[in-house]
């Protein structure tokens, strides 16, 4: 048995990185592990759920406050001033360090490229640490480029998302293994309710990095009266903007727009035909579960899903931007969707036998269960100066201060 420490990026259940994580967490607790988790406190009934679910896995959660839990030049804000957010990341690693000692830590796992204080808590503390990467280096990620040295000595291993970024950050890191594992998300496979007439669906929440505009592109050049577009899923309000103008601009009929609903497969019929069309993806789940869930899909060729596609090798592929092959490709499968549904369903046992916890973390489960090392990182010398030992600074008063009010803030939250 070992005792895990999880540093996570946001310590809600609203994005891919900490759903497959949760799963991983409670898939070690269920074969003897002892897991602790830390995230930064959100102040919002997201995190409460997490909370439950974290509790009823037998997970056990820490939330700490912070100003800046990301990197300085991560995506998102830059609350309060540089002193603050620097006070905050050296408290924010005192207190990783004080879970460390405290519940004597065997490892700790950081589940994101984004955050550096779980890294630096481990090396202090001599304690091995595994990097989890889901994030691609570009558009908003491409930042971290620029930290691969750091990563590189403050992770004695470096896992990432199977496929493509695995490729990638090989070539990146062109002294070592880069080791991969497959987001796993637990998939309730499900009867689909029965539908009227083929219908085109899209699951997931519309945003420019989502491209469902493309789908939005190739449907009109359809011009078929018989069949309806569907979305499923909230959206990014000028984006869908975007897309209710060139509908109303170009006349395009049966489009409709389903919003954010919380079980989006309950919508989805037995006659539907699921098209992701998104420029970047780190895996593609969305796809993964119509597999699962025998629904014929189509999609885009961007990097995710790509990696999805080399394990399950299922569905159908387009080139992201020839909205014309699209086009095509949704007018022939709609053409012959009845011989396409009986491959879909005859799919789904395969589909589920590869798509396991056990089977998605399996090299990470098997080096988790063998003899940790960790080779001792030189900022051990200076780890005096990474404790919160300044009540006599010119920041006595802003600490007093902050930590006064997140104090009041925590209290509330958690109560």
């Amino acid at each position: 048995m070992k005792t895990i420490l999880f540093i996570s990026p946001t310590g809600t259940l609203d994005n891919g990185a900490e759903i497959a994580i949760f799963n991983l967490m409670k898939y070690l607790v269920s074969i003897g592990h002892r897991v602790y988790n830390i995230a930064p406190i959100m102040h919002d009934n997201r995190q409460k759920k997490y909370q439950t679910k974290c509790q009823e896995a037998g997970i056990i959660p820490y939330f700490i406050p912070t100003l800046k839990w990301w990197w300085e030049d991560a995506p998102g804000d830059l609350p309060g001033t540089e002193n603050e957010r620097t006070y905050y990341y050296r408290d924010n690693i005192q207190r990783i360090r004080t879970v460390i000692r405290e519940d004597e830590i065997d490892l700790v796992i950081t589940n994101t490229v984004n955050i550096f204080q779980g890294a630096v808590a481990a090396a202090c503390e001599s304690t091995p640490h595994f990097w989890l990467i889901h994030e691609f280096p570009e558009d908003e990620f491409v930042y971290y480029m620029d930290k691969i040295d750091f990563i590189d000595d403050y992770a004695d291993e470096i896992y990432c998302v199977t496929g493509t970024l695995q490729q990638k950050l090989a070539t990146i890191f062109n002294q070592r293994q880069i080791k991969q594992f497959v987001p796993y998300s637990e998939i309730a496979i499900r009867t689909l309710k029965k539908g009227k007439r083929t219908r085109i669906v899209s699951v997931g929440r519309l945003t420019e990095r989502k491209n469902q505009f493309e789908l939005v592109q190739a449907f009109e050049k359809l011009n078929r009266s018989d069949l309806e577009l569907v979305f499923i899923g909230g959206w990014d309000k000028s984006y869908k903007q975007k897309l209710d103008q060139y509908i109303v601009q170009n006349n395009i009929k049966n489009v409709s727009f389903k919003g954010h609903v919380e079980d989006p497969w309950a919508e989805v019929t037995d006659l539907d035909l699921c098209v992701f069309t998104s420029k970047m993806e780190t895996f593609g789940l969305v796809y993964v579960e119509s597999l699962l869930n025998g629904i014929p899909v189509i999609i885009s060729d961007n990097f995710g899903h790509l990696s999805a596609y080399e394990i399950f090798k299922s569905g159908q592929l387009y080139s992201q931007g020839d909205i014309e092959q699209l086009s095509m490709t949704i007018n022939q499968s709609i053409k012959d969707f009845v011989e396409l549904k009986k491959i879909a369903i005859a799919f789904v046992p395969t589909a589920i036998n590869y798509y396991s916890v056990a089977e998605s973390y399996k090299q990470l489960i098997e080096e988790i269960n063998s003899t940790l090392e960790s080779k001792d990182k030189s900022i051990r010398h200076l780890k005096v100066l990474l404790s919160h030992n300044e009540q006599k600074s010119k920041l006595a008063k802003l600490e007093s201060r902050v930590r006064g009010k997140i104090n009041r803030m925590t209290k509330r939250f958690m109560n």
